[in-house]
C-alpha cells in the first residue's frame, strides 16, 4: 500500500433493507483525479439545496418481476406527461430482452439531446428530466440482472453521486493515464457522468444502433459521482477491451467506419481509477482470512448475495481526515 495514502479516505454508509448501516471506506490512489475529485465533493456538500444519490445494480434474475414493474411504472408516468405513448411498456418479463432495452435506452438518448434548454421538443421541466434519468438507471439494473443467473457471479455497483452532479469539470489529457478498463471487485472509478453511452458500453448492450444514428458520448466532465464496482475479477488482462475488440469485428462495415478504432484516445475505452476498498474489521466478522478478499471469487460472490444486495440507500459520505 506504499503507493497510496491513508489521509486521503473517503468512507460512504448505506442503509440496508433492515435498517442497519453499512460502511464502506476507500483509499484514494495519489493519481490527477483524486485532489479534483476531493474538491468537488467537498464544494457539493458545502451547497443548498443539494443531496445524496445512489444508483444501484444489485439485483438477480429472481427480480426480473419487479424490475418489469418499476420500468412500465416510469414508462406510464413518462407518457402520462407527454399525452401520448412516446415509451412502449413491457409486456412482462416474456417482453423483457436486450432489444427492447436497447430500444428503451435510445428514447432516452433522444430525450438528453432535445432536453438541453427550455425550447427543446422533450423539455417538461426538472420533475420530468428526474423521471428520464431513472428509467435510464432502471433499464441498466434490469440488464444486470438479466444476466446474473442462480449459480452466476453478481456483478453488482452502485454508482453514488451528491447531485446535482452536472455538469461537472472538464478533464484533462493528463487524467487519460488512469482510464482502465480492468474492473474488478472492491475498486473505486469516476463516475461516467455523462447522459448517452459511450462505445465501451455499446459493446457491452450489443447496441449498433447509437454507433450508427452517431449517439455515442464519450466522457469529457467529472463530478462527485464516483463507481463502487464490485464484478468479478478477469483472469486475464485487458478482458474487456478482448471483448469490445471481438464485438468490433463482428459489426457492419458501415458501424465499423464510425467507430474511432486507430484512435485510442478519441475511442475512450473505460474508467478513471479512483481508489481501493478498505478490508476492515466488518469485513474480517463476515471472512476472517484477509487475502481471501482480493482473490478469493466464492468470498466475494457471497459478500454480494448476502450483504450488498440488502443496500437500499446512501446515507452519508465522510472525507476522512480532511
Amino acid at each position: 500500500m506504499e503507493f497510496f495514502e491513508k489521509d486521503k479516505t473517503v468512507r460512504f454508509t448505506f442503509e440496508l433493507e433492515n435498517g442497519e448501516a453499512l460502511q464502506l471506506t476507500y483509499l484514494l490512489q495519489p493519481n490527477s483525479l483524486r485532489e479534483k475529485w476531493l474538491n468537488e465533493v467537498k464544494t457539493y456538500l458545502n451547497k443548498d439545496g443539494t443531496f445524496l444519490n445512489l444508483k444501484i445494480s444489485n439485483k438477480n434474475y429472481l427480480h426480473l418481476n419487479e424490475l418489469t414493474e418499476k420500468l412500465n411504472s416510469i414508462i406510464t408516468q413518462i407518457n402520462n406527461v407527454y399525452n401520448y405513448e412516446i415509451l412502449i411498456p413491457l409486456n412482462g418479463t416474456d417482453g423483457v430482452n436486450t432489444e427492447k432495452l436497447n430500444r428503451l435506452h435510445e428514447r432516452f438518448e433522444e430525450y438528453g439531446e432535445n432536453s438541453s434548454h427550455s425550447t427543446g421538443k422533450l423539455h417538461r421541466g426538472e420533475e420530468v428530466h428526474y423521471l428520464w434519468l431513472d428509467l435510464n438507471e432502471w433499464i441498466h439494473i434490469t440488464e444486470i440482472a438479466m444476466e446474473t443467473g442462480e449459480n452466476d457471479y453478481p456483478n453488482y455497483s452502485a454508482l453514488v453521486t451528491v447531485y446535482p452532479p452536472y455538469p461537472g469539470r472538464k478533464l484533462e489529457e493528463k487524467d487519460k493515464l488512469f482510464l482502465t478498463t480492468d474492473f474488478s471487485w472492491g475498486q473505486l472509478y469516476l463516475g461516467y457522468n455523462t447522459l448517452g453511452k459511450d462505445y465501451m458500453s455499446a459493446s457491452q448492450d450489443n447496441d449498433v444502433r447509437v454507433i450508427t444514428n452517431r449517439q455515442v458520448k464519450v466522457q469529457e466532465m467529472y463530478s462527485s459521482e464516483v463507481w463502487l464496482c464490485f464484478q468479478q475479477k478477469s483472469y486475464f488482462l485487458n478482458e474487456t477491451k478482448l471483448q469490445f475488440y471481438k464485438w468490433y469485428e463482428t459489426v457492419e462495415q458501415e458501424a465499423q467506419e464510425l467507430i474511432p478504432i486507430d484512435n485510442l484516445n478519441t475511442l475512450g475505452l473505460g474508467r478513471y481509477y479512483l481508489g481501493i476498498l478498505v478490508i476492515d474489521e466488518e469485513f474480517m466478522k463476515f471472512h476472517s482470512n484477509m487475502e481471501d478478499w482480493y482473490f478469493n471469487a466464492s468470498v466475494q460472490k457471497r459478500w454480494n448475495n448476502e450483504v450488498f444486495s440488502k443496500v437500499k440507500k446512501v446515507t452519508n459520505i465522510e472525507l476522512l481526515h480532511e
